[in-house]
């Protein structure tokens, strides 16, 4: 590389975009009024999604978890001495005072009626006890049967309740948010016709530009510079895991910076590294797989372009042309398939240099960078 005084030379490239024709500018100012109506309507309908965003409820997920928790901890607690056969103080309190008052009413009334019969001699009165001791056994084991049955439904039942309760908040949240959901498709709903026909427009009439490149003293970053960065950054791009082989290995696009070094093609179609000049990136497109001989895939936007050896050839166009590809022999291009139904962001690089060789390797298949 030469260095020396003077000032620096600048390689700027620009498109040329063709004139309106006056069909475009009917279909456009007919559309115009269309647009701008569902515009306003996505703007009014978007500020009322945020505001209902502050409406929507929230749970308190951390103690309602802390709370879920210390209830089933208690149900399995209480499990483990149903187990054991262990019942809560309350219920052998109950069964204790319910025991004595019965013991109390029946020794009392059974000791009144034997003397009141003038039997009350101690082989009597001892009969009559044991009769009422062994009732009185009787009613015990029926009871602590029947206690441990209704014990462990209460622990069923409040295990059922802790459940509901996170059921319930759940879809509460879920209800709350439907609302905002909704306006969010509403508003995108009604910016999409004007988004398709900018789209349109913008794309058909960048597409058919042409480039051209002049050199220049002083600073690069003009007008006609940013021109032709916009010309091209909704035309060729590529999702942001797309890999670019670099000289130590493979980065993702999406993780370029300017300055950074690629591999590219010379002009005897050599490897090269050469320097990004500048990134497009972030862009929400429609994206279309392209499907190469060796198994290689691109996820990238309808009008890219690769490198056949010689001319950038399109993936949109009904001839396909084999590609170079890193290493290897150059493949053919199998299919595209353009209806994905996918929208990703999209990244494009531009490479110091001649613009016809703004070249680098896409997943290893040699792709055109942004600008020519």
């Amino acid at each position: 590389m030469k260095k020396g005084g003077g000032s620096k030379s600048t390689t700027t490239t620009s498109r040329v975009i063709p004139g309106q024709t006056w069909n475009e500018a009917y279909l456009e100012n007919g559309l115009m009024d269309y647009a701008k109506s569902g515009l306003n309507g996505a703007g009014g309908i978007m500020s009322k999604a945020l505001q209902s965003i502050d409406r929507q409820y929230n749970p308190d997920w951390t103690r309602l978890a802390g709370d879920y928790n210390g209830t089933m901890g208690r149900v399995s607690s209480g499990y483990n001495d149903l187990l054991a056969g262990n019942l809560p103080s309350q219920f052998a309190d109950a069964r204790r005072k319910a025991l004595n008052d019965d013991l109390q009413a029946t020794v009392g009334s059974s000791v009144n009626n034997l003397a009141g019969r003038g039997v009350i001699n101690s082989s009597v009165m001892s009969k009559a006890l044991d009769d009422i001791s062994e009732d009185a056994a009787s009613q015990l084991a029926k009871s602590y049967a029947s206690d441990l049955g209704t014990y462990s439904g209460l622990l069923g039942s409040t295990a059922s309740n802790a459940n509901q309760v996170l059921a319930g908040n759940q879809l509460a949240q879920q209800a709350s948010e439907t609302p905002t959901n909704s306006l969010f498709d509403y508003a995108a709903a009604l910016a999409n016709p004007a988004s398709n026909m900018y789209n349109t427009m913008y794309s058909g009439r960048m597409g058919t530009g042409s480039t051209s490149t002049t050199t220049s003293g002083g600073n690069g970053n003009g007008i006609w510079s940013t021109i032709g960065t916009l010309g091209t950054a909704f035309i060729l791009c590529f999702a942001g895991d797309t890999l670019v082989t670099t000289p130590d290995g493979y980065a993702k696009i999406r993780d370029i910076r300017p300055g950074d070094m690629v591999l590219s093609l010379d002009e005897d179609n050599e490897v090269t590294p050469k320097r990004v000049a500048s990134i497009t990136g972030g862009h929400l497109r429609d994206i279309v797989d392209v499907y190469f001989g060796d198994g290689t895939t691109w996820h990238t936007t309808a009008r890219q372009r690769y490198f056949d050896g010689k001319h950038f050839a399109s993936i949109d166009s009904a001839h396909h042309p084999r590609a170079v590809v890193f290493q290897g022999n150059p493949v053919e291009v199998l299919g595209v398939e353009r209806d994905t139904g996918r929208k990703e962001l999209v990244y494009d690089l531009t490479l110091e240099g001649p613009a016809e060789r703004n070249i680098f390797f896409a997943n290893d298949v040699a792709a055109e960078g942004m600008g020519d």
